[in-house]
């Protein structure tokens, strides 16, 4: 009966359509965290379709972290960890883990290049992640090798705000999909859940899911394809 209440909950009012443009500075001061009610994509920041952004910087280095809508869902992140490369990394490949309560999400590098910098600050305070992504919460800072190329796989502006929004929508579908599974069609169609048009995305969705929704997100969120 637990089970089928949380289940209840995170699809009676689990996200809405909504995704809004923001510019992102880089002063001192943070930026202000981004509404309950919204997916932030910042003005001139890059989204990888594993779920990172990247932001190009003046010396040609790329700065990359999760982006709003993981750490939206995942809530709360009690550890970061990065991946021990070498100092190398290839586009695709494991850059760095999200800790939730035991669970784990790795995070892969949308480009490839020399790792010259991580933030320290984030990795000792990981709930940066959460309060301020795109500014303090960032992860990593990438010397990349092609950038032109590993550019033409990230989205940008409008279409990254399109990507996202369906990004939305299949996340809604998939939960719709794992409850199927979890209860089974018969009990699932006597339950009567269904999904609202809109609602209020909850903060640490993931966490009221089992081990096996949480391995499937990561492999159908987290895990950029393209070439």
């Amino acid at each position: 009966m637990v089970a089928l209440f949380v289940l209840a909950m995170i699809l009676t009012a689990v996200l809405i359509e909504y995704v809004r443009t923001k510019k992102i500075e880089q002063p001192a001061e943070a930026a202000k965290p981004a509404l309950a009610d919204r997916f932030v994509v910042p003005r001139g920041f890059f989204l990888g379709k594993g779920h990172t952004w990247a932001e190009l910087l003046t010396d040609g280095s790329v700065r990359i972290g999760a982006d709003d809508f993981v750490q939206k869902l995942v809530g709360s992140v009690d550890g970061i960890e990065i991946i021990p490369t070498d100092g190398e990394i290839r586009k695709g490949a494991p850059l760095f883990r999200l800790r939730k309560r035991g669970r784990v999400l790795t995070i892969l590098s949308p480009v490839s290049g020399r790792i010259v910098e991580t933030n320290s600050s984030v990795l000792n305070h990981p709930a940066a992640v959460n309060r301020d992504p795109y500014v303090r919460g960032w992860i990593a800072v990438i010397e990349p090798t092609d950038i032109s190329a590993d550019l033409k796989f990230l989205a940008v502006a409008g279409e990254a705000t399109d990507w996202l929004r369906k990004e939305v929508s299949r996340f809604r579908n998939f939960i719709k999909e794992q409850a199927s599974k979890m209860l089974g069609e018969e009990q699932y169609a006597t339950v009567g859940i269904t999904l609202l048009d809109g609602g209020i995305p909850i903060s640490g969705v993931m966490e009221k899911t089992d081990e096996q929704t949480w391995l499937a997100f990561e492999e159908q969120f987290l895990r950029d394809r393209s070439n």
